[in-house]
């Protein structure tokens, strides 16, 4: 008899993997990804080459990789490494490969020991028992071997998840970096208009005491220099807060005494202008809304599962001793049992039911959240093409005004020489110069910050070179 029934567990066993489970294969994704309402609305522009051909070359990333100078790297490492949120989600992490360890727990069968004893205090009689069960429900339709794979989809996407925050964190260190060399730009920029603005000072005190000039002209300078001081004195607190930013993103203590140094080097790489489409499907986000899809696979069939019947088997050993009928060898009355059992669902008010359709509901959603951010991606790619073409425009233009008031400036210092212009006219069109040179370091700021947003947009392929 026992011999039987181990053929039959044997059986059952063979026919545990095999039936009713099936694997979320790329054809079965690929499908449920047609199936988006937002996905049929969108036409791809030609700009994306979608053709995967073997002998395609590697999309180049210098006109990024100009931008990473070694001061920059060094953050970049730092900040991969001691960020407060990714050592925090390092740990959440471990918490859901923790959980996946406990879903796959339940594909194998349970032991558990029992012991106890009881004295009847009026006969003097004692039993003890010890025991050991098993019991294991025998996965005939995959209900378990779905939710221990709902569960590994679950952590595949939080692996992305962390690299879409390493990615974001190495972004925003490039970014805080760039904004620390504009503001030391700036804050220079801002105190040499201060000087210029002196010297006009100096020439409306001048004359004021030959009369040439007012008592209101003077006052009007003054009260200038006033505002500029103030508003120089914002630019440092600015570029003092910005630096506690870059110390923070870099793990440190946000003291403000970080150091930039570096320059507005001119960007010679062009940027290309095809892209594979291939760069947005390894998007971090957008891997992480795919595993979300392929949990949703797991989940519907978990629930369908939930409906049929369900087939576990027990066994327990184990042994009593009493001090009645001359019994007191605890193994002299061994305990064996062997037996399954089957369940069924038959009536729940359509509980069962009900959570197929709300898991087939769940996973169309899960499938438009994906959807959405390859829109997304599109959006940002667009949207970071368009700024840096209009910011090369700007800078052509800027340039050309700044050479045009730099020969301007030379022309005057000429006519200073021969007496038909004055220092008064020079100091105001080298203010003005000063003003354009500004404009133009927030355009280089700009062209840096959308080259950042775009290789983001792209993937951000090549960080883990840091």
């Amino acid at each position: 008899m026992f011999n039987k029934i181990s053929i039959a567990s044997a059986l059952l066993l063979g026919l545990t993997s095999c039936i009713g489970y099936k694997a979320a294969n790329p054809e079965k994704i690929e499908r449920l990804k047609n199936n988006s309402e937002i996905k049929a609305n969108i036409k791809i522009s030609d700009k994306w080459i979608q053709e995967k051909q073997q002998d395609q070359p590697d999309f180049p990333y210098q006109w990024m990789s100009e931008l990473l100078s070694p001061e920059l790297e060094a953050m970049i490492k730092e900040g991969l490494a001691h960020n407060v949120d990714i050592i925090i989600s390092k740990e959440k992490l471990k918490q859901v490969e923790l959980s996946m360890d406990i879903a796959g727990s339940n594909l194998y069968p349970s032991v558990n020991a029992l012991a106890n004893t009881s004295n009847n205090l009026v006969s003097g009689s004692h039993i003890g028992n010890l025991q050991f069960k098993a019991n294991w429900e025998l996965d005939l339709w995959g209900k378990n071997k779905s939710a221990e794979m709902v569960s590994v989809s679950q952590y595949y996407s939080a692996v992305f998840k962390k690299k879409l925050l390493e990615q974001s964190v190495a972004a925003m260190i490039a970014k805080a970096y760039y904004l620390n060399v504009s503001g030391q730009y700036q804050e220079q920029k801002i105190s040499d208009y201060i000087a210029k603005t002196q010297d006009l000072k100096k020439i409306f005190t001048v004359q004021n005491k030959v009369g040439t000039a007012n008592t209101l002209d003077l006052s009007n300078i003054e009260s200038e220099i006033i505002l500029l001081n103030s508003y120089l004195e914002k630019v440092k607190n600015a570029n003092s807060q910005s630096r506690r930013s870059l110390e923070m993103l870099c793990g440190k203590y946000p003291a403000g005494l970080i150091k930039v140094n570096s320059d507005f080097f001119p960007l010679k790489e062009d940027i290309p202008t095809d892209f594979p489409l291939s760069l947005l499907e390894k998007r971090s986000d957008i891997l992480m809304q795919l595993f979300q899809i392929e949990s949703s696979f797991y989940e519907v069939q978990e629930a369908k599962a939930a409906r049929l019947p369900s087939l576990n088997i027990s066994a327990a050993f184990g042994a009593a001793e009493t001090n009645v009928g001359g019994i007191s060898n605890l193994f002299s009355n061994p305990l064996i049992k062997v037996g399954g059992g089957l369940t069924t669902p038959i009536f729940n008010g359509g509980r069962l039911k009900k959570n197929v359709e709300i898991k087939t509901s769940q996973q169309q959603q899960v499938i438009e959240d994906y959807s959405k951010s390859v829109l997304l991606a599109f959006s940002e790619v667009e949207s970071a093409l368009a700024n840096l073409s209009s910011i090369d425009k700007q800078k052509v233009f800027q340039q050309q005004l700044i050479t045009a008031l730099e020969k301007n400036i030379t022309l005057t210092k000429k006519q200073i020489q021969i007496g038909s212009s004055n220092s008064f006219v020079l100091i105001k069109k080298q203010r003005e110069l000063i003003k354009k040179e500004m404009n133009n370091i927030d355009l280089d700021l700009q062209q840096r910050m959308e080259r950042i947003n775009l290789y983001m947009a792209l993937g951000a392929s090549g960080l883990e070179k840091f």
